[in-house]
């Protein structure tokens, strides 16, 4: 044989020892690096859940009273509204509630308030549901984006009609001066015209003082104190967990640190909040307040959906599962709708909270105090 031959084909030989190794080593990385870039899928179905497909982007939960009374304005029936509205009685924040369904639909179409406005011009509620409805407007003039994603013309939009909004806001507080509402509505527009920080906190102290622990104006309240509004972190929690600690028994307010911490999660899109020590307490907390309200309170769903997201980021999935039941095939609530893809972003959270649950044999959530 050529001594030649001979080398060369040593050589490939122990080229080759060294090398298909390598490659098969490297064929598997790459093929459980694609693996893992694949969406996980689950049977939504066996699961007892809503497919992707199916879900309602436009409620937190269902409500057919709420529908039906929005379908009836819209239809025209402005005394059905009316009625809607004198039901919540003096339980201010399910007013403010149910007032923002009435408001929608007014700035859809307000033919029918124009025509409760004229029949009853002295109607505190029909002066409520018009300056909401201009707040309501001014909003989707704006839209949702950023500010650098968002035109001069929408930011003119939305600046004339919150300050078109203040008067009526005015007008209905003198027409009813023990309803926190026409201050509570005025949240938005402190928070579009940049009212200074001693400017908002006299508005808040016409709040308090005729409900120091209504969640809506609490829930909004924080928008003003986050960091991409008028705040800060620091601002944002302090408020937070100042109004937690201040909690009478069967308030819902300890879940307001959850808003906090999402909003400081999509403020600098980082998950890193979910390993800070107190998210537990804030999360624990929330559990055992939903525990003291009836199923049916208006404020539920959207704690839901604040809870599932939370849970399934802190590993919790026992929990989490439990409030991804809960919460059906609505995704219309934060966090969701923060997201470009709100079914995207929920379909991501529950199909890994799922299959995490079913990986460690599906636990039961361990048992809480109430349940």
């Amino acid at each position: 044989m050529n001594p030649l031959v001979a080398i060369a084909g040593t050589g490939i030989l122990g080229y080759s020892l060294i090398a298909l190794p390598r490659n098969i080593r490297k064929g598997r990385r790459l093929k459980a690096e694609a693996k893992a870039k694949r969406p996980i899928v689950i049977d939504a179905a066996a699961y007892g859940l809503v497919p992707g497909d199916r879900l309602d982007d436009r409620h937190a939960g269902p409500d057919p009273e709420a529908d039906a009374v929005a379908a009836a304005a819209l239809a025209g029936d402005w005394r059905r509204a009316a009625a809607y509205l004198a039901g919540a009685g003096r339980d201010w924040d399910l007013r403010w509630y149910r007032l923002g369904i009435v408001s929608d639909a007014a700035a859809e179409d307000d033919t029918w308030l124009k025509a409760w406005r004229a029949e009853y011009p002295q109607d505190p509620s029909a002066a409520l549901v018009h300056a909401d409805a201009l707040v309501t407007l001014a909003g989707r003039v704006r839209g949702a984006k950023g500010a650098k994603h968002t035109t001069a013309e929408q930011f003119e939009g939305f600046h004339r009609l919150l300050a078109e909004a203040l008067p009526t806001c005015h007008e209905a507080a003198r027409m009813a001066p023990e309803d926190p509402s026409p201050w509570v509505a005025q949240i938005t527009i402190a928070l579009g015209l940049g009212w200074s920080h001693d400017d908002f906190r006299a508005l808040w102290a016409e709040i308090t003082a005729r409900d120091p622990h209504h969640y809506g104006a609490h829930q909004r309240s924080l928008q003003y104190w986050c960091a991409k509004w008028r705040g800060s972190h620091e601002l944002m929690f302090a408020f937070a967990e100042q109004a937690a600690a201040s909690a009478p028994p069967g308030s819902l307010l300890p879940a307001l640190r959850l808003h906090a911490i999402f909003e400081q999660e999509n403020r600098e899109g980082s998950k890193a909040i979910y390993e800070q020590p107190f998210v537990t307490a804030a999360v624990d907390a929330t559990l055992d307040a939903i525990t003291r309200v009836p199923p049916t309170h208006h404020r539920l769903p959207t704690i839901r959906h604040l809870l599932a997201n939370t849970l399934f980021r802190t590993h919790r999935y026992a929990e989490a599962v439990e409030h991804f039941h809960a919460v059906g095939g609505y995704i219309g609530s934060v966090p969701w709708n923060y997201f470009g893809d709100p079914a995207k972003a929920f379909v991501h959270a529950r199909t890994n909270t799922f299959t995490e649950w079913e990986k460690a044999g599906r636990p039961a959530p361990p048992p809480r105090a109430g349940r």
